[in-house]
């Protein structure tokens, strides 16, 4: 009969990949998010289709050189967040070996990873005298703006300097980096997988080794600045959160301090009734707010007085020391 069940019920098979609805291309799993992989056939979108779609709705864009309309998936991602200044695979790769031929062609002896320094204290690529050379991989911009700022100065920039000088060298680049994609995207080494590998500064992505050596003559230059302000913030940050807690804890005592005597066997006596009726937890909130110990008021007793119309109620506090040395042993 099991057997019978088993052949009447259909096999349930899982999908191993799925079509993405925007490039109409098949992926595995691992080309998207868990979002999308869950979504409906007509709405779901692979990794990188949902990148081109962050940047812009377009599906397809007008390249620069060629002026064909071409889809988005002929752009790098790079390429495809330039706008109207974008240029296709084809393009970009014509304009490399265009420029490539006319260095050649002009037989510089100088070798791609030479540099050569200014009398100001910049520094440029060597073939091309150039501070962003896209042909040596090499971007001097931002530590020349910070030597420019020190010989404006005549001095040592300080940390907050340093970061001003960041923020509007950045701003002033366009710089868009995007973390999701691999930094080396469009480029003939990049294979364009799935498994990314963060750069430990946080700051770029790349999909494989090859992709990291190549860009890491350009990525060495903020690399290590950018490692040390995650430091910075995380020390800061940690900082901040212990002072927070002990302004906390100060304002608590100060708070507890300010009651009365009176005030403070009130509390006593509502966390002592509450435990005793079934509550959790009662006496030992109330002993962190008072900041006191818990025995003070676990091991205390409620002595009522007859003698008084209407019959008063008194909270004996616990002795502590006794209830560690009667009851546990050990001294308090």
């Amino acid at each position: 009969q099991a057997q019978a069940q088993a052949q009447a019920q259909p096999q349930q098979t899982t999908e191993r990949t799925k079509v993405c609805s925007q490039c109409r291309s098949n992926f595995t799993r691992d080309q998207f998010s868990n979002r999308q992989w869950k979504a409906q056939s007509n709405y779901r979108s692979c990794r990188l289709c949902s990148e081109y779609t962050k940047i812009s709705e377009d599906k397809s864009r007008k390249c620069r050189d060629c002026k064909l309309n071409l889809p988005r998936t002929d752009y790098a991602i790079y390429q495809w967040s330039k706008g109207d200044e974008a240029r296709c695979f084809s393009c970009a790769q014509k304009l490399g070996q265009k420029v490539l031929s006319s260095i050649s062609n002009l037989g510089h002896t100088d070798t791609i990873d030479s540099t050569k320094e200014r009398p100001d204290g910049t520094v440029v690529c060597g073939p091309h005298s150039q501070e962003c050379c896209d042909i040596c991989m090499m971007d001097f911009t931002l530590p020349n703006d910070f030597q420019r700022k020190k010989n404006e100065l005549g001095r040592d920039l300080t940390p907050e300097e340093y970061d001003q000088v960041t923020k509007k060298s950045m701003a002033m680049a366009g710089v868009r980096i995007n973390k999701k994609i691999c930094i080396m995207d469009g480029q003939p080494m990049c294979p364009r997988n799935s498994k990314k590998l963060r750069c430990p500064c946080n700051e770029v992505t790349y999909c494989s080794t090859a992709c990291q050596k190549y860009h890491w003559t350009i990525h060495k230059m903020t690399c290590k600045f950018h490692s040390k302000k995650k430091e910075k913030e995380l020390e800061k940050k940690l900082k901040k959160q212990a002072k927070a807690a002990a302004a906390a804890q100060a304002q608590l005592k100060s708070a507890a301090d300010d009651l009365t005597e009176e005030q403070k066997n009130f509390a006593r006596k509502e966390a002592f009734f509450a435990e005793n009726n079934g509550g959790k937890h009662s006496i030992e909130e109330c002993a962190w707010q008072l900041g006191e110990h818990p025995f003070v008021i676990g091991g205390g007793s409620i002595k009522y007085n007859t003698n008084t119309v209407p019959m008063s109620e008194e909270f004996v506090k616990g002795d502590v020391a006794k209830i560690y040395r009667e009851k546990l042993g050990v001294e308090w």
